[in-house]
C-alpha cells in the first residue's frame, strides 16, 4: 500500500468514526433543542406574538422529528461503505437546524423591551456554545449551523443603531470568531487523537502478524530441531558405544590415547545436546516444580563433593557456608543453577578463591556464589543470560562452555519462580545469586537430598532384550553390554523379539529399546507388548532422541526411565545396576 492509499484509508477511517460519534450524539442535541424551544416559547409567550411562537415553535418540532426519524435510519442501516450518504443526512440537518434558529431570533425578537433582547442573544449564544463539543467533531456541522442561527439576529441589532444594541451585535460576531477558534483547534486535536488510535491499532494488528510469524518460525525451528537432532543422535549414539568398546577391549597406549581423544570430542557433543535437551524440555513445559521443604546443608555438602576436586587441579579453593537453613524449592532444579554458578566460576577464574555464601535476607534466603576471576562488563551482564552469548570466547572454545547453562539457569528460576541476580566488575570477579524462601516452621532436618538406590543385583543374572531399528546401533550396544557381562538378545523390532523370546522360552529381566521404530511404531509399543505377552511389568529404559515438545511429553507421562541420546555409557550401567 502506497502513502497515498494510505492516507486516503486512514481519512475514510477518521471521517466515519466522526460521522458515528456525532450520529450518538444526535438524541442529546435533540433533547436540548426542545427543551430549550419550550422555554423560549414560555418566556416569550405575550412578549411577542403568539403566531410567531406557534411558527417557530412548529417548525423546530418538525425538524426535531426529521432529524429523529434520520437517528433511528442510522441505527438500523448505517454502513461504513455508505458514510457520505449519512454525512449529508447530518450537514442538512444541521443546517436546517441552524435556520430555525436563525429565524427564531427574527420570530421572538421584541421590538420594545431591551431584557428580552438581552435574553435572546444570550439563549442564542449559549445554544451556540453548547454545540461546542459535538458539532466540532465534524466542523461542516458547525459551519452551517452556528453561523445561520447567530447572523439574523446579529443583522437586526445593526439595523437598531443605538449603542446598546451595536455592543450586542459586536459581542456577538466576537464570541463567534473566538468560538470557531476554538472549534478549529478542538477539531484538529481530536483528528489527530483519531489519527494516533488507528496508527495504534495497526501496530497493534502488525505486531498481532509479527507475533503469528514468530510462532510459525518458531514452529519450524522446533521441528528442524527435532528432526536434525534426532538424526544426529544416531550415529553419535553409536559411536559412544563402539569408542567404549574399544576402550574396555584394548591395553595399547596408542590406541587409548586416541579412544581419550575420541572421548573428549564426544564429551563435547554430548554437553551441547544435554543442554540443548535441558532448553527444549523447559521450553516444552515439561519440567515440573515439585516444591518441598529441605535443609540447604546436605545440598552443599553434595555440591562440595563434586567440585573441590575439580577446582583444586586449577589451584582454586572453594569456601562452602555451614547452615541450618531450611527452604521451599526443587532440590534438583536448585541444584542444577548452582551447579552452571560454579562450573562458570570454576571455568573463569584462573587464581584466587571461589566463595559460597548462604545468608537470610527478609525471610528470603540468598544463595550466592563469588569468584575472583575475569569478571564482566555492565553492558554485558543482562546478555550472558542469553542462549550462547559468551564473553571473552569469540573463538569458540570448547573448553570455556557453549554458552547455555545461564540460559537455562535463567529459565530453570523463572519456572521455580526464583528471584536470581548477577553483580561483576571487569579483573574482580563475579557474584551470582539466587534468592529462595524460608520455611517457617520446622520439619526433619534428617531428609536426604539424595534418593536412595534400590540394592544391586549380579550383572550377570541379567537378560537384556534390546530393541533399536540402528544396525550399529543394535551392535555396538550388543557388545558394550557383552562385555559387562550381560546375556543380551537383540532384535530390530518388538515382533522378532517376541519371536525370539518365545523360541527361547525365556523372560528378559530389563528391555531397552529406541524410542522411534520403523512402520511408525515407538517403544512404549514394544512394552505394551512385552508386558501384555509375560503379564507383568518389564522394567524398561526408553532411549531417544527426540526433541519435539509432544513427544518429550509423552515420554515422560508413561511408567518407564527415559534417557536422551547419545546416551552416556556410565548412565546406562547406572541405570542397570538398580536390577
Amino acid at each position: 500500500m502506497n502513502s497515498i492509499e494510505k492516507n486516503g484509508t486512514l481519512n475514510s477511517k477518521i471521517i466515519c468514526e466522526q460521522i458515528t460519534l456525532l450520529f450518538q450524539s444526535m438524541v442529546y442535541l435533540l433533547i436540548i433543542n426542545l427543551v430549550v424551544c419550550i422555554l423560549l416559547a414560555v418566556m416569550f409567550w405575550g412578549v411577542v406574538p403568539n403566531t410567531s411562537i406557534y411558527l417557530w415553535t412548529g417548525l423546530m418540532l418538525g425538524m426535531i422529528t426529521i432529524r429523529g426519524t434520520l437517528y433511528y435510519i442510522y441505527k438500523q442501516k448505517f454502513d461504513p461503505l455508505n458514510v457520505r450518504f449519512f454525512i449529508l443526512f447530518l450537514v442538512i440537518g444541521s443546517a436546517t437546524a441552524g435556520v430555525i434558529w436563525g429565524l427564531g431570533g427574527l420570530l421572538l425578537f421584541s421590538e420594545t423591551r431591551l431584557e428580552y433582547q438581552v435574553l435572546l442573544v444570550f439563549a442564542f449564544m449559549a445554544m451556540a456554545g453548547g454545540s461546542t463539543f459535538t458539532l466540532s467533531i465534524y466542523m461542516p456541522t458547525y459551519f452551517v449551523y452556528v453561523p445561520v442561527a447567530l447572523l439574523p439576529i446579529t443583522i437586526k441589532l445593526l439595523t437598531l443603531h443605538s449603542k446598546v444594541h451595536i455592543a450586542l451585535a459586536v459581542t456577538t460576531v466576537v464570541f463567534f470568531v473566538v468560538l470557531t477558534l476554538f472549534n478549529i483547534k478542538i477539531n484538529r486535536n481530536f483528528r489527530r487523537s483519531l489519527e494516533l488510535r488507528f496508527e495504534n491499532l495497526q501496530l497493534i494488528e502488525q505486531l498481532k502478524d509479527q507475533r503469528r510469524e514468530a510462532e510459525r518460525a518458531n514452529k519450524a525451528k522446533s521441528s528442524f530441531l527435532a528432526a536434525a537432532s534426532h538424526d544426529l543422535r544416531q550415529p553419535l549414539y553409536s559411536l559412544g558405544l563402539f569408542t567404549s568398546v574399544l576402550d574396555e577391549s584394548t591395553n595399547d597406549p596408542k590406541t587409548r590415547k586416541i579412544v581419550e581423544q575420541i572421548n573428549l570430542a564426544m564429551d563435547s557433543l554430548t554437553s551441547l545436546f544435554e543442554a540443548l535437551l535441558d532448553i527444549s524440555k523447559l521450553d516444552a513445559g515439561v519440567v515440573e516444580a515439585k516444591k518441598r521443604s529441605f535443609n540447604l546443608q546436605p545440598l552443599f555438602e553434595k555440591l562440595a563433593n563434586g567440585f573441590n576436586m575439580q577446582a583444586a587441579e586449577k589451584g582454586l579453593l572453594i569456601q562452602w557456608p555451614q547452615t541450618t537453613f531450611q527452604v521451599t524449592s526443587e532440590a534438583n532444579l536448585l541444584e542444577q543453577i548452582l551447579r552452571n554458578y560454579l562450573e562458570n566460576a570454576i571455568r573463569y577464574t584462573k587464581s584466587g578463591a571461589i566463595t559460597v555464601k548462604c545468608i537470610e535476607i527478609n525471610g528470603v534466603a540468598v544463595i550466592s556464589v563469588s569468584d575472583t576471576g575475569i569478571g564482566l562488563p555492565q553492558e554485558e551482564l543482562q546478555d550472558i543470560f542469553i542462549e550462547f552469548h559468551q564473553v571473552g570466547n569469540a573463538e569458540r572454545d570448547r573448553k570455556k562452555g557453549i554458552g547455555l547453562g545461564l540460559a537455562i539457569v535463567k529459565r530453570t528460576a523463572k519456572l521455580l519462580g526464583h528471584e536470581i541476580s548477577v553483580a561483576s566488575e571487569v579483573g574482580v570477579g563475579s557474584t551470582f545469586s539466587i534468592k529462595i524462601p524460608l520455611v517457617e516452621h520446622e520439619f526433619d532436618t534428617q531428609q536426604s537430598l539424595v534418593t536412595q538406590t534400590i540394592p544391586t543385583k549380579s550383572e550377570t543374572s541379567l537378560l537384556i532384550a534390546l530393541v533399536d531399528d540402528e544396525e550399529s546401533i543394535r551392535e555396538g550396544l550388543s557388545q558394550l553390554l557383552s562385555l559387562w557381562g550381560y546375556e543380551v538378545i537383540v532384535a530390530a523390532s518388538g515382533t522378532k523379539l517376541i519371536e525370539q523370546l518365545e523360541q527361547m522360552g525365556r523372560q528378559p529381566n530389563v528391555l531397552i529399546t529406541d524410542y522411534r521404530l520403523a512402520n511408525n511404531l515407538t517403544g512404549m509399543d514394544v512394552i505394551a507388548a512385552l508386558n501384555a505377552m509375560f503379564q507383568e511389568d518389564i522394567p524398561a529404559l526408553i532411549v531417544t532422541g527426540e526433541t519435539d515438545k509432544q513427544q518429550i511429553k509423552q515420554t515422560n507421562t508413561e511408567n518407564f526411565q527415559v534417557l536422551n541420546k547419545p546416551v552416556h555409557p556410565a548412565k546406562l550401567r547406572a541405570f542397570l545396576r538398580n536390577f
